[in-house]
């Protein structure tokens, strides 16, 4: 199914019948896997329905966190009438406190992929800050960076002054939380690392730039000139607005009035704030809007 959408309707029912059939762990890991390459909300309701988040086998458990978030969209456009981006999150929140270390990392992974934030969600990502598996409490601090949450921020901190054990991906969470209070620590490991060639320097300097104490006024003014570009370059848009703040800041917009609206995130992988963000935004809006009618 991965690729090719077309055959979704056959053949997730035929999964479905497959999954009510057999307890067999190894075939159920295998139909689990093959609906999460779906990418559709009927492959995540299936595995919502048949597959419980307790199974007794681990590796039923870890394809079922890798395969949930694929059925669902970060911050559905068209809502979530059946619920299913809702349960998918829950799923997941459960997930993160499996006794199996990498059925955790994953959870934490897909809730940040979702950039689920509630209370419950950030309650369940905070704690795993403290999870003795590098990788479930890394991915675990980087989705809840997602969130702006406070705890992420103390976090932090506290492991940019762990200069030798410091991970990528926490480099990559204080890129993310973009929050000016860990500039004084990057710039401190920039200045540490200056010379050297690797994913760690370039990580720092990604950093830097989207928590710098002028980045949130950058940022500002990149995005109203996007807003004026998306204006310029798709007109007839009913809808087209700005919500939230950096580095949340999302385009919101719509073809038509009551149409379902389109909320894209303008910060959201790492993107440096003095760059122009227009033609990215423009080219994003196109690809994801629906063809006008």
């Amino acid at each position: 199914m991965n690729g090719h959408p077309e055959h979704v309707p056959h053949v997730v029912p035929a999964l479905a019948r497959l999954l009510a059939a057999t307890d067999d762990a190894e075939v159920l890991e295998a139909a689990v896997d093959a609906l999460g390459h779906a990418w559709d909300a009927r492959a995540a309701a299936v595995l919502l329905d048949l597959v419980p988040v307790a199974h007794p086998d681990a590796r039923v458990r870890l394809s079922l966190a890798q395969a949930l978030p694929g059925g669902v969209g970060e911050h559905d456009a068209g809502g979530d009438e059946d619920g299913i981006r809702d349960r998918v999150v829950e799923a997941l929140v459960t997930l993160t406190a499996d006794h199996e270390p990498a059925v955790r990392d994953w959870a934490a992974f897909g809730l940040g992929q979702l950039a689920a934030d509630t209370l419950a969600v950030r309650d369940a990502l905070a704690g795993m800050l403290a999870d003795d598996h590098v990788d479930a409490r890394c991915e675990a601090l980087v989705a809840l960076a997602r969130t702006g949450d406070d705890r992420a921020r103390a976090a932090l901190l506290t492991r940019l002054d762990a200069r030798g054990t410091l991970t990528t991906l926490e480099l990559e969470a204080a890129a993310v939380l973009a929050d000016p209070a860990l500039h004084p620590a990057l710039l401190l490991l920039a200045e540490d690392w200056a010379g050297d060639e690797d994913d760690f320097t370039a990580l720092v300097a990604t950093a830097l730039a989207r928590c710098a104490p002028d980045a949130g006024d950058r940022a500002g003014a990149a995005e109203r000139a996007a807003l004026e570009e998306v204006r310029h370059r798709v007109p007839g848009l009913a809808r087209l607005e700005l919500q939230g703040a950096y580095p949340r800041t999302r385009l919101v917009c719509a073809r038509e009035d009551g149409d379902p609206p389109v909320s894209l995130g303008l910060w959201d992988d790492g993107e440096d704030p003095h760059a122009d963000r227009g033609a990215d935004v423009v080219a994003a809006v196109l690809g994801t809007l629906p063809p006008p009618r």
